[in-house]
């Protein structure tokens, strides 16, 4: 079982094999639905614009000095058909479908390539874990790992249904025999853990 204790350099982490390659399986997954959109997880705002092309006088980029930097089209960046993703990429604005698309078109490669990060720091972490069975972490790594595990339970409560507390209490009855119950005692499990890592940054 997972075992997370704050030390002075940071918050100590163990787990047991099978615990690291499980969270290996779920960065895995978050990684896949993050990457299956973009080409990179290089922000536009990163990108240069090709030389001699003008600078697109969208009123935006104009207001935040980065008109000379390309952007996408609205076009280009779409609300996903994956539930589990649309999870993590959620609308800005449920009412204003295209205050929606506009936000979307600016901070989806930049929220993207900020998940993505964090789970590359967690999949570090599982290596040292596996090859050490222990890996302290400092206090950002700390943030990353809670942001990872946030997102794999985000997709797991869409994968299984839930969209709200009483769904997760009507799967709290599953038969060991239900496909889903062990997504969902996974979901559960993530909460000891995410439990662990607040109260090692808060001690």
């Amino acid at each position: 079982m997972a075992q997370i204790k704050r030390t002075s350099r940071g918050a100590r982490v163990r787990l047991e094999g099978n615990e690291v390659q499980l969270l290996g399986q779920l960065a895995d997954e978050v990684d896949l639905l993050l990457s299956g959109n973009a080409d990179d997880a290089t922000p536009p705002s990163a990108r240069p614009a090709p030389s001699g092309e003008p600078a697109s006088p969208d009123e935006l980029a104009e207001l935040t000095g980065l008109a000379g930097l390309t952007w996408p089209t609205a076009d280009e960046v779409e609300v996903p058909d994956d539930p589990a993703l649309r999870r993590l990429l959620p609308d800005a604005y449920r009412d204003d479908a295209e205050a929606a698309a506009e936000f979307r078109r600016y901070t989806d490669a930049t929220l993207r390539g900020g998940k993505r990060a964090d789970v590359t720091v967690v999949r570090q972490g599982l290596a040292s874990i596996g090859a050490a069975g222990e890996r302290v972490l400092d206090d950002a790594q700390v943030q990353a790992w809670l942001r990872f595990l946030t997102d794999a339970r985000l997709v797991l409560a869409s994968r299984l249904g839930i969209e709200t507390a009483s769904d997760a209490e009507a799967l709290e009855a599953l038969d060991a025999d239900d496909p889903r119950f062990m997504a969902y005692a996974v979901y559960e499990w993530l909460v000891s853990v995410l439990g662990g890592l607040l109260g090692a940054i808060d001690a």
